[in-house]
């Protein structure tokens, strides 16, 4: 078993600086979030997904520090009443899951989605935490 860390919790420092900073406290592993609710400070998916080289260059920075990436995060609502977010979201996990596949991590952490309360609804009818943006109206 390894100690991991959702690097989202540090946001503010970039992906080098974080992954200094979780090595420099005995880390073994980071869950790494890529976009939707958590947001994507240390994994750009579409620049990734453009260049194997940069693959190649975000793995060495990670193994270089003696962690592993224990999986990718993509929080996003894919079943949200408005389709262009559903929609968004559900390519964003798309997306997430082809990375994973290419850096050869084993785990994609989703958030299943909530979705509206009849055919025209606007927002999510399910108010299951209060820090999602889409609750805040409520």
């Amino acid at each position: 078993m390894k100690l991991s860390v959702f690097t989202v919790l540090f946001s503010e420092k970039t992906f080098e600086e974080m992954l200094d900073y979780v090595s420099s406290k005995g880390i073994e592993a980071i869950e790494v979030g890529t976009g939707g609710f958590p947001g994507d400070a240390h994994c750009k998916v579409d620049e990734l997904l453009e260049s194997e080289e940069k693959q190649k260059e975000y793995l060495e920075a990670v193994h270089q520090r003696g962690v592993t990436i224990s999986a990718l995060s993509c929080h996003g609502n894919p079943l949200h009443p408005q389709k262009h977010i559903a929609q968004r979201d559900d390519e964003l996990f798309n997306k997430t899951v082809l990375l994973a596949s290419k850096l050869g991590v084993p785990v994609v952490n989703t958030f299943s989605g909530c979705p509206g309360d009849h055919e025209d609804a606007k927002h999510p009818n399910w108010p299951v935490a209060p820090w999602l943006q889409n609750f805040k109206k409520y």
